[in-house]
């Protein structure tokens, strides 16, 4: 899948998100929020979440986020989990932008950060 993610344990990255509407025009995110959420299962709470970031919306007319992962929210156990990322406003509107898919974390050997 094309949105799948990989990192290795302990890595920082930075993820852009570019959101498109379903006739493929970039949605002005003006007064929106990002949310990623990364989780072991789909199903489970919000709480249990292993990773859960908001981004900054670097260009809203374009409709681009980042999400900036740290060593913090990427030293977890290796394996893989699922991700989707939302963007929401106040009225409120909820839209999933990238739907459930998988989120690798690669063992590493170096373990000092």
């Amino acid at each position: 899948m094309a949105n799948e993610i990989e990192i290795y344990r302990g890595d920082t990255r930075t993820i852009t998100v570019t959101v498109k509407n379903s006739a493929g025009s970039l949605v002005n995110l003006t007064g929106y929020t990002m949310r990623m959420t990364v989780k072991s299962d789909k199903t489970s709470a919000d709480s249990a979440a292993i990773i859960s970031k908001t981004a900054t919306i670097t260009d809203p007319t374009t409709g681009v986020g980042t999400f900036a992962l740290t060593v913090t929210d990427t030293t977890q156990t290796a394996g893989i989990y699922y991700y989707d990322v939302q963007i929401s406003n106040s009225t409120p509107s909820v839209y999933t932008v990238i739907a459930p898919t998988t989120f690798t974390i690669i063992e590493d050997c170096t373990k000092t950060y």
